[in-house]
Protein backbone atom coordinates (compact mmCIF):
# COMPACT_ATOMS: atom_id res chain seq x y z
CA UNK A 1 0.00 0.00 0.00
CA UNK A 2 1.29 3.23 -0.75
CA UNK A 3 0.09 7.12 0.44
CA UNK A 4 1.52 9.77 -0.33
CA UNK A 5 0.31 13.18 1.67
CA UNK A 6 -0.13 16.97 0.64
CA UNK A 7 -0.35 19.76 3.03
CA UNK A 8 -0.84 23.82 2.13
CA UNK A 9 -0.02 26.04 4.99
CA UNK A 10 0.43 30.08 4.26
CA UNK A 11 4.06 29.58 4.21
CA UNK A 12 4.77 26.84 2.26
CA UNK A 13 3.27 23.22 1.17
CA UNK A 14 5.06 20.46 3.17
CA UNK A 15 5.09 17.18 0.84
CA UNK A 16 5.01 13.95 2.98
CA UNK A 17 5.35 10.39 0.96
CA UNK A 18 5.62 7.30 3.35
CA UNK A 19 4.93 4.08 1.48
CA UNK A 20 3.52 0.86 3.84
CA UNK A 21 4.51 -1.59 1.19
CA UNK A 22 3.99 -5.12 2.77
CA UNK A 23 5.66 -7.94 0.74
CA UNK A 24 4.15 -11.56 1.44
CA UNK A 25 5.97 -14.33 -0.23
CA UNK A 26 7.94 -17.83 -0.07
CA UNK A 27 11.66 -15.88 -0.27
CA UNK A 28 14.94 -16.04 1.19
CA UNK A 29 16.05 -13.80 3.26
CA UNK A 30 18.81 -12.47 1.57
CA UNK A 31 16.83 -11.77 -1.14
CA UNK A 32 14.88 -8.77 0.82
CA UNK A 33 18.31 -6.86 2.30
CA UNK A 34 19.28 -7.37 -1.47
CA UNK A 35 16.63 -5.33 -2.73
CA UNK A 36 17.21 -2.77 0.03
CA UNK A 37 20.77 -2.27 -0.37
CA UNK A 38 22.80 0.36 1.84
CA UNK A 39 24.19 1.99 -1.60
CA UNK A 40 20.41 3.78 -1.94
CA UNK A 41 19.01 3.10 1.27
CA UNK A 42 19.14 3.56 5.00
CA UNK A 43 18.21 1.01 7.15
CA UNK A 44 17.07 2.45 10.94
CA UNK A 45 19.24 2.60 13.76
CA UNK A 46 18.95 4.12 16.86
CA UNK A 47 22.94 4.80 16.54
CA UNK A 48 22.89 6.55 13.13
CA UNK A 49 20.40 9.05 12.30
CA UNK A 50 19.44 10.59 9.27
CA UNK A 51 21.05 13.32 7.81
CA UNK A 52 20.27 16.32 5.40
CA UNK A 53 22.84 14.68 2.54
CA UNK A 54 20.32 11.31 2.90
CA UNK A 55 18.23 13.11 0.93
CA UNK A 56 19.96 12.72 -2.02
CA UNK A 57 16.25 13.19 -4.40
CA UNK A 58 15.89 16.50 -6.86
CA UNK A 59 13.21 18.69 -5.15
CA UNK A 60 9.98 19.46 -7.39
CA UNK A 61 10.54 23.22 -6.52
CA UNK A 62 12.61 25.99 -4.99
CA UNK A 63 11.22 28.11 -3.33
CA UNK A 64 9.75 28.32 0.28
CA UNK A 65 6.31 26.19 -1.10
CA UNK A 66 8.82 23.52 -1.28
CA UNK A 67 10.16 22.04 1.91
CA UNK A 68 10.47 18.26 1.66
CA UNK A 69 9.59 14.72 0.84
CA UNK A 70 10.31 11.51 2.33
CA UNK A 71 9.68 7.90 1.01
CA UNK A 72 9.88 5.61 3.62
CA UNK A 73 9.43 1.36 3.66
CA UNK A 74 8.62 -1.15 5.69
CA UNK A 75 8.48 -4.40 3.57
CA UNK A 76 8.04 -7.49 5.45
CA UNK A 77 7.68 -11.29 4.09
CA UNK A 78 6.41 -14.30 5.50
CA UNK A 79 8.28 -18.06 4.80
CA UNK A 80 7.89 -21.47 5.42
CA UNK A 81 9.86 -24.39 4.04
CA UNK A 82 7.39 -26.41 3.93
CA UNK A 83 3.77 -26.68 5.09
CA UNK A 84 5.12 -28.33 8.59
CA UNK A 85 7.57 -26.18 9.36
CA UNK A 86 7.21 -22.91 11.27
CA UNK A 87 6.49 -19.44 9.51
CA UNK A 88 9.63 -17.20 9.81
CA UNK A 89 9.54 -13.43 9.03
CA UNK A 90 11.61 -10.94 7.96
CA UNK A 91 11.04 -7.19 8.39
CA UNK A 92 13.15 -4.23 7.46
CA UNK A 93 12.73 -0.59 8.16
CA UNK A 94 13.87 1.63 5.53
CA UNK A 95 14.65 5.84 4.37
CA UNK A 96 14.36 5.99 0.58
CA UNK A 97 17.83 8.16 -0.61
CA UNK A 98 16.95 8.65 -4.42
CA UNK A 99 13.50 9.65 -3.30
CA UNK A 100 13.58 11.41 -0.46
CA UNK A 101 14.52 15.34 -0.96
CA UNK A 102 14.71 18.84 0.71
CA UNK A 103 14.87 21.87 0.21
CA UNK A 104 18.18 23.37 1.07
CA UNK A 105 16.84 26.57 1.49
CA UNK A 106 14.56 26.09 4.33
CA UNK A 107 16.36 22.86 5.82
CA UNK A 108 16.35 22.89 9.28
CA UNK A 109 17.48 20.91 12.38
CA UNK A 110 13.72 20.91 13.54
CA UNK A 111 12.84 19.83 10.15
CA UNK A 112 15.02 16.90 9.95
CA UNK A 113 13.81 16.01 13.51
CA UNK A 114 10.42 15.98 12.60
CA UNK A 115 10.94 13.66 9.83
CA UNK A 116 13.47 11.38 12.08
CA UNK A 117 10.63 10.85 14.13
CA UNK A 118 8.31 9.82 11.43
CA UNK A 119 11.43 7.28 10.55
CA UNK A 120 11.12 6.20 14.29
CA UNK A 121 7.59 5.20 13.58
CA UNK A 122 7.84 3.24 11.08
CA UNK A 123 10.38 1.62 12.94
CA UNK A 124 8.06 1.32 15.93
CA UNK A 125 5.78 -0.41 14.17
CA UNK A 126 8.04 -2.79 12.77
CA UNK A 127 8.38 -4.00 15.75
CA UNK A 128 5.04 -4.22 16.59
CA UNK A 129 3.90 -6.12 13.61
CA UNK A 130 6.90 -8.94 15.24
CA UNK A 131 5.19 -8.61 17.69
CA UNK A 132 2.35 -9.82 17.12
CA UNK A 133 3.57 -12.37 14.52
CA UNK A 134 6.10 -14.31 17.44
CA UNK A 135 2.75 -14.15 19.70
CA UNK A 136 0.55 -15.88 16.77
CA UNK A 137 -0.22 -19.26 16.67
CA UNK A 138 -0.26 -19.88 12.32
CA UNK A 139 -2.44 -22.71 11.06
CA UNK A 140 -0.81 -25.34 8.62
CA UNK A 141 -2.11 -23.95 5.27
CA UNK A 142 -3.78 -19.89 6.25
CA UNK A 143 -0.67 -18.47 7.57
CA UNK A 144 -0.62 -16.24 4.32
CA UNK A 145 -3.76 -15.10 4.70
CA UNK A 146 -2.87 -14.34 8.82
CA UNK A 147 -0.35 -12.66 8.03
CA UNK A 148 -2.33 -10.29 5.49
CA UNK A 149 -4.71 -9.55 7.85
CA UNK A 150 -2.31 -8.94 10.40
CA UNK A 151 -0.14 -6.50 8.17
CA UNK A 152 -3.58 -4.63 7.13
CA UNK A 153 -3.88 -3.69 10.28
CA UNK A 154 -0.31 -2.53 11.38
CA UNK A 155 -0.27 -0.70 8.37
CA UNK A 156 -3.72 0.90 9.25
CA UNK A 157 -2.22 1.62 12.99
CA UNK A 158 0.89 3.15 11.49
CA UNK A 159 -1.37 5.87 9.25
CA UNK A 160 -3.42 6.57 11.91
CA UNK A 161 -0.64 7.37 14.23
CA UNK A 162 1.40 9.42 11.61
CA UNK A 163 -1.98 10.99 10.92
CA UNK A 164 -1.69 11.93 15.09
CA UNK A 165 2.12 13.21 14.56
CA UNK A 166 1.47 15.73 11.47
CA UNK A 167 -1.14 17.20 13.39
CA UNK A 168 0.35 17.68 17.11
CA UNK A 169 4.02 18.86 15.48
CA UNK A 170 1.49 20.95 12.47
CA UNK A 171 3.54 19.65 9.63
CA UNK A 172 7.02 20.20 11.33
CA UNK A 173 6.14 23.94 12.77
CA UNK A 174 5.41 23.26 15.98
CA UNK A 175 9.42 22.04 17.67
CA UNK A 176 7.71 21.63 20.99
CA UNK A 177 5.50 19.14 19.79
CA UNK A 178 7.70 17.45 17.37
CA UNK A 179 10.43 17.05 20.66
CA UNK A 180 7.40 15.23 22.80
CA UNK A 181 6.55 12.80 20.29
CA UNK A 182 10.28 11.82 19.96
CA UNK A 183 10.16 11.02 23.69
CA UNK A 184 7.05 9.38 23.68
CA UNK A 185 7.76 7.34 20.55
CA UNK A 186 11.60 6.69 22.16
CA UNK A 187 10.07 5.45 25.02
CA UNK A 188 7.68 2.97 23.25
CA UNK A 189 10.67 1.69 20.98
CA UNK A 190 12.19 0.82 23.98
CA UNK A 191 9.46 -1.19 25.65
CA UNK A 192 9.38 -3.25 22.50
CA UNK A 193 13.51 -3.34 22.34
CA UNK A 194 13.16 -7.12 22.74
CA UNK A 195 11.62 -7.11 19.01
CA UNK A 196 14.31 -4.62 17.71
CA UNK A 197 17.09 -6.92 15.29
CA UNK A 198 19.95 -5.37 13.98
CA UNK A 199 19.62 -4.84 10.20
CA UNK A 200 21.96 -6.78 7.77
Amino acid sequence: MKSTFRYSSIKYILILSSVLFVQCAATRTSELYQTYDKVNYVYWSDSRKLTWEDFQGKPIGSNENYVSEIHLYNPATIEKANIFSTAKLTSICVFDKKHSWVNKKVASADLLLYNQVIFNIYELYTRKLRKEFYNTEFGLDDYIQQFHLMTEKNNSDLKDRLEDYRSDADLGKNVAGIKLWEMTIDKELEELKAYKVEYK
